[in-house]
């Protein structure tokens, strides 16, 4: 039995030996296929200079050699390299090359033969390279914030490397970037209530807002940092406050303030307390007739007016009251400090009165006099403060303007 197994093996060691000598001697060549080699273009550069790239994809070849044994196992995908030349490629269009094959420095070019091909040219598709800008368009969807606050859309911060940008540069063949009209970013604003922060990426996308393929474009940046400010909004009311006299009483003149009420944002410190707003101040006694004024909106620091309003029209109407001019001759010094004298210029004092018609008619000079107070009096001459004191009688008759009289106090 055991004779039988060792002249066994001695069979299988002979039948080994005869096959390998007849495969390295006898018969030194074989073929071998290498698969999906990739294609090695030369000179690209050039059809960047010409304003030129390539938007096809780059074929691969499929090659059978034949060679000596030990040659072809030294031969991979990766060490044979397929090389086609670009330089000769001038405008765009379908262009065919050929390609030749070169192989490790170690084996010599003539050891190899191709006995066949996958393909024998290689056909590239060209266009003319193109560059634009485009805007950064923000989609907010269907999506708001949540009630009682506003996102301040048209302030929206976009920016890049710290600089504030707009639009984003893209590059790549004419057909696709012709299409791109826009980077669309998408932000999500359900129930926000604090400021959005944040880098995003956007999408190319064509005038539709459809996504373009964008595959062989490039851009000067793939994202974009956005700050969009969310705050709290608030109605407020406009409060003007009014001085009545000089004849006017709210049953005679009307004040209209317009808007009376304006919508603002800010934080929720901020505007907590933020109910109405002080626009100004109307003395009626310095006015003589009618009169429309506008007064600023100045907010507190923070707070955003968001109506688009910034100043109030007020109105003032006086309502069948008349005016008298009365030249008052009794003008009367009181509060003169001890030791001081006094001496005023004038003989006599115009002031103009306003009331109700009838009262207004009844007046005379002699129910009118001016008094002129001299407690901060100094030595020398000055002009004082003079007040219109009309009689008890006529109690709705008012002075419209404010008064002065030269004096000199020794």
């Amino acid at each position: 039995m055991k004779k039988k197994l060792l002249a066994v093996l001695l069979s299988a060691v002979v039948a080994f030996g005869l096959w390998m000598y007849v495969i390295t001697v006898v018969n030194p060549e074989s073929e071998k296929t290498y698969y999906d080699i990739p294609v090695v273009l030369q000179n690209k550069d050039i059809l960047t200079e010409r304003g030129l790239m390539i938007v096809s994809d780059v074929p691969t070849v499929t090659l059978v050699l034949k060679s000596e044994r030990t040659i072809l196992n030294s031969l991979n995908e990766s060490n044979i390299n397929v090389i086609a030349n670009v330089a000769n490629i001038e405008k765009p269009g379908n262009h065919t090359l050929t390609y030749t094959i070169a192989y490790p420095g170690n084996i010599p070019p003539n050891s190899v033969s191709t006995q066949s091909s996958s393909t024998d040219l290689i056909t590239l598709k060209i266009e003319n390279k193109v560059r634009k800008s485009v805007p950064v368009v923000i989609d907010y969807g269907e999506t708001a914030v949540q009630e009682g606050y506003i996102a301040d859309k048209k302030n929206v911060q976009l920016s890049y490397n710290e600089a504030a940008i707009s639009h984003i540069e893209v590059s790549g063949p004419e057909s696709v970037i012709g299409q791109i009209h826009k980077a669309v970013i998408s932000v999500d604003l359900t129930n926000q209530t604090k400021t959005i922060v944040g880098q995003y990426q956007y999408t190319l996308c064509n005038e539709a807002g459809e996504p373009v393929d964008a595959e062989k474009v490039t851009t000067n940046t793939e994202s974009v940092n956005l700050s969009l400010k969310i705050e709290r909004v608030k109605e407020i009311a406009l409060n003007l406050e009014v001085i009545y006299g000089g004849g006017a009483t709210e049953q005679t003149a009307v004040v209209t303030v317009d808007p009376t009420q304006i919508q603002v944002s800010g934080s929720d410190q901020l505007l907590e307390k933020l109910d109405s707003l002080t626009i100004g101040t109307v003395n009626l006694s310095e006015m003589l007739e009618d009169t429309t004024l506008t007064f600023p909106i100045i907010l507190p620091e923070g707070v955003t007016n968001r109506t688009g309003v910034e100043q109030v029209s007020v109105e003032v109407k006086f309502l069948q009251l008349m005016t008298k001019t009365l030249n008052i001759k009794t003008i009367t010094p009181v509060n003169v400090p001890d030791g001081m004298t006094v001496k005023i210029s004038a003989q006599a004092l115009q002031v103009i009165v306003r009331g109700q018609t009838q009262m207004i008619n009844a007046l005379t000079e002699q129910d009118v006099s001016v008094v002129v107070d001299f407690s901060q009096a100094q030595p020398g001459t000055d002009l004082y403060v003079a007040t219109v004191v009309i009689g008890d009688a006529f109690a709705n008759v008012g002075a419209v303007g404010t008064y002065q009289v030269s004096a000199t106090v020794k």
